[in-house]
């Protein structure tokens, strides 16, 4: 609605014209939602019209017009709005804006630098941690090993000794030929959850590969400490683990070395004490532990000496064959000899292969062993064509070898036919990979080569074996020719070895046999074939030549003819 305000009337010379200004200025304010104020004035400044609040809020702008009538100006027209509103709006803009714009600032400084703090912590947490069991690995396990013997050279008191403590699961490599990797992953991963919960918060667990752990026990009076705690570690590990729907059961084998406060802090002489240690463990049986002694370092010295000194043996030619003949138990003939391997080692004379066959299996040095056994066996052979050679073949000659082009080489280099050449292998050879095994046996005999199974009997699984795999010859073990004499069991042992291998179209070989009775018991029974002391130790190759003749040989004739 129009306010009038103060109208001077005798100002007004033209009504019409200032009412219809008024009416227009009415419409100008009615259709705005702006706080307005509208005033004319006559041309002496006199207020003719007042349309809205001359009281309007802070800060008001006003914009002035001239009035004309008839091309002569008649007065003014002032218009008056507050900006208060506009005011108002652009703050509640500028605080939204500048709400909006902090936020997504602090966003996107912020969340990118916290995927990468946690992408940083992630990657330092697998430097320093195995991701299996989130247990510390062997690069954080050394760096506490380290700064637990530093703490113990600067502790100025008297501290307890540490304790390393050294463990490697018991037939976990079973479990996961079985039941397959990811049964053993998760093996590994009850195993830790089990340490972890008899361990004290002083005690530093971590996953030093594989199957291995390690335990730093601080604290604790020794060797009573680290005694406890083995025993109790061993009785939880016992415990069966639920795998795959199965109850598992394995054991620890765990080696001890205690570092005493006055003594030098060498964390690797520490580490390898304790690996020393557990060696013995396993070594005496397994699921037990036993603590470093000093001669356990004597012996790995020596050890280590033998390693050294049997990698070089090949090269520097100090290998030698002898030949221990095999004698047909019908007609009293040397029909082949089984090659045995010796070390004329420096020093120490001729060594027989016990006391260095393991390590070779363990060291892998084995191989290029075995290789040069079938070599010279094959070649020293060739040069008597009435006699075949039977040479042992590792289990690791198979797992790693090239057995069958080997064999192929050494046939064609030495010219031996290959119907002269028997393999023998134990029951281990097939205890894992078996039908690998089996089909690098089946290549073998499509060569023309034969196959025999050694040590027959001592095994646990040796029938099952026979029936899958065609032997050509069955021999047996000593241990059961030792007794013939005297026992009614081993005599039913070799009587029914012999009629399965008769059975099975296998010739039948004893081994070890040392008297005349024996080999009569043995040739009563349909043993084919035999050997042992009674014909002949095992000699060097230049002997051979000497007992093929038939005078050196017709003692052996009389006696089993």
């Amino acid at each position: 609605m129009i306010n009038s305000g103060r109208v001077s009337r005798h100002a007004v010379r033209n009504p019409e014209m200032w009412i219809y200004e008024a009416h227009r200025l009415e419409e100008m304010i009615s259709a705005s939602n702006e706080a307005q104020s509208q005033t004319i004035l006559d041309m002496s400044g006199t207020v003719v019209l007042q349309v809205g609040s001359a009281d309007l809020a802070w800060p008001v702008r006003t914009v002035s017009s001239t009035i004309h009538d008839s091309g002569a100006p008649v007065g003014e027209l002032r218009v008056s709005a507050s900006l208060a509103w506009l005011l108002r709006d652009s703050l509640l803009v500028f605080l939204v804006s500048t709400g909006l714009a902090v936020g997504t600032f602090f966003s996107l400084r912020t969340l990118p630098l916290r995927f990468l703090m946690a992408a940083v912590n992630r990657a330092m947490f697998l430097a320093s941690h195995d991701p299996l069991t989130t247990l510390p690995n062997r690069s954080l396990f050394g760096d506490w090993l380290q700064r637990s013997l530093s703490d113990v050279e600067a502790d100025r008191r008297d501290p307890d000794p540490i304790a390393l403590l050294c463990l490697d699961l018991d037939h976990f490599k079973e479990v996961n030929d079985i039941l397959g990797h990811e049964a053993g992953d998760e093996l590994l991963k009850q195993v830790a959850d089990r340490m972890k919960g008899c361990l004290r918060k002083e005690d530093f667990l971590a996953r030093l590969g594989g199957d291995e752990f390690a335990i730093v026990q601080r604290n604790a009076s020794q060797p009573d400490g680290s005694t406890h705690l083995s025993e109790r570690l061993i009785g939880l590990l016992e415990e069966p683990f639920e795998l795959c729907g199965t109850d598992v059961t394995i054991g620890v084998s765990i080696g001890i070395a205690i570092h005493h406060p006055h003594q030098v802090p060498d964390p690797q002489s520490l580490l390898r004490h304790s690996d020393l240690a557990l060696y013995r463990a396993k070594a005496d049986g397994r699921g037990q532990f036993r603590f470093f002694e000093k001669e356990m370092n004597d012996k790995l010295a020596a050890r280590k000496q033998l390693q050294n000194d049997l990698r070089d043996a090949v090269e520097r030619d100090q290998l030698v064959l002898f030949f221990q003949p095999q004698i047909d138990l019908t007609s009293g003939e040397v029909t082949g000899v089984e090659a045995l391997l010796r070390w004329n080692r420096p020093g120490n004379g001729m060594v027989m292969p016990d006391s260095f066959i393991s390590l070779a299996e363990e060291t892998g040095l084995i191989l290029p062993i075995g290789d040069w056994v079938l070599m010279e066996a094959c070649r020293q052979v060739a040069e008597w064509p009435e006699l075949s050679v039977a040479v042992n073949v590792s289990p690791l000659q198979f797992r790693q070898g090239n057995l069958t082009k080997t064999v192929e080489e050494a046939l064609h280099r030495t010219g031996l036919e290959p119907s002269r050449l028997e393999l023998e292998i134990t029951e281990s050879v097939l205890l894992s990979h078996t039908e690998e095994a089996v089909s690098t046996m089946k290549r073998l005999q499509g060569l023309g080569v034969r196959i025999a199974m050694d040590d027959f009997g001592t095994g646990y699984s040796s029938l099952s074996y026979l029936r899958r795999f065609p032997f050509d010859k069955i021999k047996i073990d000593r241990s059961f020719v030792a007794d013939l004499e005297n026992s009614e069991d081993a005599r039913s042992i070799v009587e029914a070895v012999i009629q399965l291998g008769s059975s099975m179209g296998m010739v039948s070989n004893a081994e070890g046999v040392e008297t005349v009775e024996q080999a009569d018991l043995l040739r009563d029974q349909g043993c084919q074939e035999v050997q042992g002391y009674l014909f002949s130790r095992p000699l060097p190759s230049a002997s051979i030549a000497e007992i093929l003749s038939d005078s050196a040989w017709r003692d052996v004739k009389s006696q089993v003819g």
